[in-house]
């Protein structure tokens, strides 16, 4: 090796710095200080050069035609070693040279290496990466048997500059084609991300710096998607880039068929862990979505459970996630029978369910009774799939069918009829499945069932309520363990969230989110929350119950059967050092009370409350006996808020808006501030959006909620007006003057962007 060298040679010291300097080495020894470099100056004098080792990342003796040291083909792996500044090296080395404290010797993989072999020093090495040798990849893929490869290695030993590839295709042992393809899979095994986005022009050294630093503080977190969390480059562009990059098609989920036949070749396994999707397959080979070209784990195993042929095809990584949670949705629901299956095995039971004579006697329901619980199962299975917030099962007595709705994007939607037979097994299951009493039927009963479903819990707040005709109806709430977003991603306008966030950033005072039962004031206020939850920040809140975990929040969950109401929690909290306090809602007198004097000492307060508009809030409260001067010096802001129908994604579309359109719009917008707020007038440049219904939104045009907003900023102009209580009118106005839009506007303004449609707006936003 090199130290047995004893003539001067030619070498190449590569610096940790990047650079490079090529001159003779008289002798080389790792362990040495500093090695010695003759160099040749521009007047043609030798200069040595002393080179500290702890400069040094790796010596290069340069080829001299002499035969250099072997490695013993049982001994050597082939590794690719990574540098600083982004150089690496493909090297044949000893696997256990390489765990040296102070670096290992190897011999250059690349048959056109300018170098014979190589020392490298563990403090210059960034990472050392296992590399699939070309034999062993075409042993795997079927391309060749392991007889003919070992014939072919025989060969390669005596002419180690002839690439094995080369010695089969000379032997006849594989196709052109089958090399190429195998080569191609190997140069992508040593290809990087990063490389090859700078190499492509997408992406900067110091944007790949950047995300490498930032995915080192989100574990598990591949680098594609930091780049594109990061805005350094689009997950199409991407994509394509990859695709383009390494000659694999590209496709569209949403524009070819996926064949259902393809899924039993693959495991929901492979799938679920890859993300991978089987979109086609024949007697040969199986055509594979995948998002990363550079992951080829699961084509691997792939190749080797089915025995056939991979194709690869990439897929824009979300819309292969949200295919790949469809496919396993959909196994899941065969797997169960799915409703129509389960009425089926229902109608075909031989022991029939006996409807009680004595109506306030229970129902009996056995665990064994399969079908009913997997019928339960499925129903808030797919009431979950579908993405209802309410299931409302509704039974109308023995002679007619009950009905189970789900509430999707604020509509209710009729989902299937449940033969009255079965409606009292049906309910009995759900209050057993949220441990209610089975046995009482004459009034109404809370409870809480908790679900895993795929890989997330989910939680469902029942009611059930006594309905004439001798039924019982049940309700049940789902609240997905949501995690709360960033304020920025909440759809508010650019007033709206700069006042906001000045709101919030308040030391003290009272900020109020408000509108009907389901309108997101929960959200929001954790979106508040969350925009203002640092170490410094002490944070309570009471809440009924709890729908948004959030880490560096100390949460509440109300229990008034012992007496923990929103009042007691309230009063707690002040004992307990808050900076801020979160109530989940002002329900009477003494926690709005409590709430208004905790602002007054020191802690800023946010809380809600069911009112129709900001003003509105104002006007109820003080109804409710607060103090006025107390309370217009403790309000911060009123957020009042909606949640309407948006337009498909999909299948949305613009066009040139009409004249009638437009006068409807300025009716309710007001043309003078359409010309002047917005820069609109009427004419080519008045677009609208609209859908015109596809597979995604069940033909409806609408996928999805957004909200609208108004928010009242208590200043100089209502601060008199609360003190001496005024009408709502002159509060509206007063806000207005002060920038406030209202509802209505805010939902003009949406529309006008392409999110909604005017239809919607006008469904929760009064004229």
């Amino acid at each position: 090796m090199l130290n047995e060298r004893r003539s001067p040679y030619f070498a190449t010291v590569g610096l940790i710095d990047g650079g490079t300097k090529i001159g003779r080495v008289a002798g080389f020894l790792p362990r040495d200080p500093e090695i010695s470099l003759e160099l040749v100056g521009a007047g043609g004098q030798k200069i040595r050069v002393p080179l500290p080792t702890e400069t040094v990342a790796y010596v290069g003796l340069h080829r001299s035609g002499r035969t250099g040291a072997k490695l013993a083909d049982r001994d050597r792996v082939l590794r690719k070693v990574h540098l600083p500044g982004g150089r690496s090296f493909i090297v044949e080395v000893r696997a256990a040279d390489i765990a040296s404290r102070l670096g290992f010797y190897c011999l250059p993989a690349e048959s056109q290496s300018q170098f014979e072999e190589i020392f490298f020093y563990t403090q210059g090495v960034n990472a050392v990466e296992d590399v699939e040798l070309i034999g062993t990849m075409l042993v795997d893929g079927g391309l060749v048997n392991k007889q003919d490869l070992e014939r072919g290695l025989a060969e390669h030993a005596a002419r180690r500059n002839v690439p094995i590839g080369q010695i089969l295709l000379e032997q006849k042992k594989i196709a052109p084609a089958s090399l190429e393809d195998a080569v191609a899979i190997q140069a992508r095994r040593r290809m990087r991300l990063g490389e090859v986005l700078i190499e492509e022009k997408l992406a900067t050294k110091e944007d790949i710096d950047a995300a490498l630093v930032e995915q080192k503080k989100r574990a598990g977190k591949r680098l594609g998607d930091v780049l594109v969390e990061m805005n350094i480059v689009s997950e199409k562009d991407l994509a394509i880039t990859l695709a383009r990059k390494f000659n694999i098609p590209f496709i569209d989920l949403d524009q070819c068929a996926v064949n259902p036949a393809a899924a039993t070749e693959v495991s929901a396994e492979i799938i679920t862990k890859y993300c991978v999707l089987p979109v086609d397959a024949d007697a040969h080979a199986i055509t594979l979505a995948i998002g990363d070209p550079l992951a080829m784990e699961a084509v691997d195993l792939l190749r080797f459970q089915a025995n056939k042929q991979v194709r690869e095809v990439i897929v824009v990584p979300s819309q292969l996630r949200r295919y790949v949670d469809r496919h396993l949705e959909a196994r899941q629901i065969e797997e169960l029978g799915g409703v129509d299956r389960i009425l089926e095995e229902l109608a075909g039971d031989e022991q029939p369910v006996v409807e009680e004579q004595n109506p306030l006697q229970g129902v009996e329901v056995q665990e064994s009774d399969s079908a009913v619980i997997k019928l339960a199962n499925q129903i808030i299975m797919d009431a979950y799939r579908a993405g209802a917030s309410d299931i409302h099962i509704e039974p109308n007595g023995r002679e007619r069918s009950a009905v189970v709705r789900f509430r999707v994007d604020g509509d209710c939607v009729a989902y299937r009829d449940i033969p009255p037979a079965y409606r009292r097994s049906l309910v009995a299951r759900i209050k057993i499945m949220a441990q209610l009493d089975i046995s009482e039927r004459r009034k109404p009963q809370d409870g809480k069932i908790r679900l895993q479903l795929k890989d997330r819990p989910i939680e469902l707040r029942v009611a059930t309520i006594p309905t004439v005709g001798d039924n019982e109806d049940v309700v049940m709430r789902i609240l997905a363990n949501a995690r709360p977003l960033p304020l920025e991603r909440m759809g508010m306008g650019a007033r709206n969230l700069a006042a906001l966030r000045s709101v919030i950033a308040k030391p003290y005072g009272l900020v109020l989110c408000v509108g009907p039962t389901g309108s997101g004031k929960t959200t929001t206020l954790h979106s508040a929350l969350g925009a203002i939850n640092n170490i410094d920040m002490k944070i309570w809140t009471a809440e009924d119950p709890v729908e948004i975990t959030q880490a560096g929040l100390r949460q509440v969950q109300m229990n008034p059967k012992i007496g923990l109401t929103f009042a007691t929690a309230l009063r707690s909290f002040l004992r307990a050092d808050p900076d801020v306090i979160m109530i989940g809602e002002m329900r009477d007198h003494e926690t709005a009370q409590i709430a208004v004097e905790s602002s007054l000492t020191g802690h800023l307060v946010l809380s809600t409350l069911h009112t129709n508009s900001a003003s509105e809030t104002i006007t109820r409260l003080l109804d409710m006996g607060l103090d006025p001067f107390n309370f217009g010096d403790a309000l911060l802001g009123v957020l009042a808020q909606r949640l309407t129908r948006t337009l498909c994604k999909a299948c949305r579309e613009t066009y040139p808006g009409t004249r009638a359109e437009w006068d409807e719009i300025v009716a309710l917008y007001g043309e003078k501030a359409m010309e002047e707020r917005l820069g609109r007038t009427f004419g080519p440049s008045f677009m609208l959006a609209r859908a015109k219904g596809c597979d995604e939104c069940s033909g409806t045009g609408y996928r999805g909620r957004m909200a609208i907003h108004e928010l009242l900023v208590n200043d100089e102009r209502t601060k008199p007006l609360i003190a001496r209580r005024a009408p709502v009118a002159e509060i509206r106005k007063a806000a207005m003057e002060g920038g406030m839009t209202t509802l209505l506007e805010d939902g003009i303004e949406k529309a006008l962007a392409g999110h909604v449609d005017v239809r919607q707006v006008l469904a929760v936003a009064a004229r």
